[in-house]
């Protein structure tokens, strides 16, 4: 198939405020933790780390029980092309390993590894001690090669949520060469400050891992992506742009304020003018988008070869004591990071693996963070909504809404009568499951829920096939 003739990206985007159509704006609740600086948290006294972080096959474990590990050390291996190692943030003794209970509802191989506190300390000690990565970061003993091996070894994955390898994204293709590599920093999900404290606090990193993707790419130029609700991150990059002497070559792009902006499929097109294909990804049509977090922990994989084992994620919401932007341990269960902002509320209702738009419910607390996983969202009673479900009254509030021009309440009444093959001719598939439908709907129909159904019967009517 030939490749498409790509639409140009505007030189100048200091003056313009880029946007898509449909999408709401819920309460965002920032500013509960927007104006906390990260803080790093304390030691675990155990650490569980699953061997399914990311998108792909499992990673292979490569230690035994007993094992004594150090911090940063391999500990599983991935196992075929998509897929990732995992590397212990802890020094310590591996105790099991296991199938525990992971976040989607299986059961998935998990290693347990009781922490050495003052060998992990000590180790953490050290790497304070390394130079910081500067904006205008040499790129001279970094070959492309060198960038992406060091990225693939790390064991880095997207840190938006959606946990793909991220060395497959910065890896060239001749065949589909890339222009641009696009920082997401939109955090578009309310609650959640992660990111946008990342921004004030690494910015330098931040834009060193802008520069080390444009070149493992070759893309000529690299942007950062903000809301404008975060004047401060879209001053701070600016800055630290200017202090990388890359010239023109970087950009800041101000989002509108609107969810789910951060979406790869409305993110693209709003800030490029292109967009994505119905079962395309970003490289078919010249974009590499990489997380703000994830274009740090590229710039510390690459100069200082630390492997993926913390991560900046937010605590927030009414429904817990302390809330915060911390880093933590990957692994660390959630019992105990809730423990150490001082416990659940009174009327603490629900805990959300992320933002309330997207993220999952908590089915427990013995869960561990992951390296996808960017807050936790604790909501309080009032906070929490769970309407009635009533007949749809073709409002097309839902329509409107749609950031990609669906028509979800169509879809869903096909997939409620069991009518796959003619949802998937409705464009079931390019459903992101954003949760603007939901949103809207007066009329309490879950939507999201009904995509899912579908989304999961049509696999099954494949495989049949």
């Amino acid at each position: 198939m030939p490749t498409p003739k790509l639409k140009p990206i505007p030189e100048q985007l200091a003056d313009r405020r880029f946007s898509f159509r449909g999408g709401v704006h819920p309460p965002e609740h920032k500013e509960i933790t927007e104006s906390l600086p990260i803080e790093r948290l304390s030691l675990p006294p155990e650490i569980i780390l699953s061997t399914a972080m990311h998108v792909g096959a499992p990673a292979k474990p490569v230690v035994a029980k007993k094992d004594t590990v150090a911090r940063g050390q391999l500990i599983a291996e991935a196992s075929g092309f998509v897929s990732a190692p995992v590397h212990s943030p802890v020094a310590g003794q591996v105790t099991d390993i296991c199938p525990l209970p992971h976040q989607s509802g299986r059961m998935v191989t998990a290693l347990r590894i009781a922490t050495d506190a003052e060998a992990t300390e000590q180790a953490i000690a050290s790497e304070s001690e390394q130079k910081t990565i500067p904006a205008d970061l040499d790129l001279s003993p970094y070959s492309p090669e060198q960038i992406v091996t060091a990225v693939k070894d790390a064991g880095i994955v997207g840190l938006g949520g959606a946990a793909f390898p991220s060395f497959i994204k910065l890896t060239a293709n001749p065949k589909k060469p890339t222009d641009v590599v696009l920082l997401n920093g939109s955090e578009c999900e309310p609650y959640l400050t992660a990111d946008h404290r990342m921004m004030l606090e690494s910015a330098a990193a931040i834009i060193g891992g802008l520069r080390l993707a444009m070149k493992a790419t070759g893309a000529p130029r690299g942007i950062v992506a903000i809301e404008d609700n975060k004047p401060d991150a879209i001053e701070t990059i600016g800055q630290a742009i200017a202090a990388s002497g890359a010239g023109d070559a970087l950009s800041v792009a101000r989002l509108k304020t609107k969810y789910p902006q951060g979406g790869e499929r409305t993110l693209i097109p709003a800030v490029t003018g292109r967009a994505v294909p119905v079962g395309g990804f970003p490289p078919d049509i010249g974009v590499c988008i990489l997380n703000v977090g994830t274009a740090a922990a590229v710039a510390a994989a690459v100069v200082h070869g630390r492997p993926l084992i913390e991560r900046v994620l937010t605590i927030t919401g009414r429904g817990i004591a302390r809330p915060g932007n911390l880093l933590v341990p990957i692994g660390t269960p959630l019992s105990f990071l809730v423990d150490q902002r001082g416990g659940l509320n009174a009327a603490a209702a629900r805990i959300i693996l992320g933002g309330p738009m997207m993220g999952p419910n908590a089915p427990a607390l013995d869960l561990p963070v992951m390296k996808g996983m960017s807050g936790i969202t604790i909501l309080a009673d009032e906070d929490v909504r769970i309407p009635k479900e009533f007949p749809c009254i073709r409002c097309g509030r839902c329509v409107d809404a749609c950031p990609l021009g669906l028509v979800p309440a169509q879809i869903a009444r096909l997939v409620a009568r069991r009518h796959i093959q003619e949802a998937l001719d409705t464009h079931l598939l390019s459903c992101v499951e954003c949760g603007t439908c939901n949103y809207v709907c007066p009329s309490g129909i879950p939507l999201v829920q009904y995509f899912r159904s579908g989304k999961f019967l049509a696999r099954r009517l494949q495989q049949k096939s």
